[in-house]
């Protein structure tokens, strides 16, 4: 289900498919690992025709020790209007022990697009392991400050069949302000003359309705 808040601001790579249809990003915040001396950071800032400009951050937080460790990682956009002050927000945030599998998770956040009038931007928050990830793209709105940030998984999921992953991946605005979804199944070890359990197909999603139909 989509979410449209109003968020209060204050002042102030990824594992590949097997079929490779990443693009590269506008702006990339790096990765941040848990196990790992590797704590993300602060990507460029892009600017929009309008004079709109944003930067994503992963931040990552590790605390306590022994069976008290934990790891916080957030997932943070800034913003800044022209000529404006820069201001922040989280749009998500996970913690993460030692013993779980989550702790080796590679988290990465990236600015996919800008909307064609120059008034939106979407980004991508992306958590992977192994041949897994999950790719939640997020919507801002500089007009009205609210944010969407959509869950895919939970709309795909009567399209999908059991036993069948599916990755998906933003790939900028659509018509009528929805968001491009490219997805594909990672069943790469197939036998040969079978089709995949999903097929390769785009798909656009209305953001704001967390409605999504067959593009293609």
């Amino acid at each position: 289900m989509s979410k449209c808040l109003v968020i209060v601001l204050v002042p102030l790579w990824i594992v590949t498919s097997a079929i490779g249809q990443d693009k590269k990003p506008l702006a990339d915040a790096g990765v941040s690992i848990c196990s790992e001396n590797a704590g993300g950071g602060m990507s460029a800032w892009v600017t929009s025709p309008k004079g709109f400009s944003a930067a994503v951050e992963l931040r990552r937080r590790i605390t306590g020790a022994g069976a008290k460790r934990r790891c916080t990682t957030s997932w943070v956009l800034h913003v800044r209007r022209q000529k404006g002050a820069p201001r922040t927000a989280v749009l998500a945030e996970r913690e993460d022990v030692p013993e779980d599998n989550e702790w080796i998770q590679e988290n990465s956040f990236w600015v996919d697009a800008w909307s064609p009038d120059g008034n939106m931007i979407l980004t991508s928050q992306i958590e992977a392991q192994g041949d897994w990830d999950e790719t939640t793209p997020v919507v801002y709105d500089f007009r009205s400050g609210k944010y969407w940030r959509i869950e895919l998984h939970a709309l795909f999921e009567k399209h999908i069949p059991p036993d069948c992953y599916v990755v998906y991946r933003p790939r900028g605005f659509g018509e009528n302000g929805t968001v491009v979804i490219w997805a594909s199944s990672t069943d790469d070890d197939r036998e040969e003359g079978t089709k995949p359990c999903f097929p390769e197909s785009t798909w656009r999603l209305d953001f704001r309705t967390g409605t999504l139909f067959r593009q293609d």
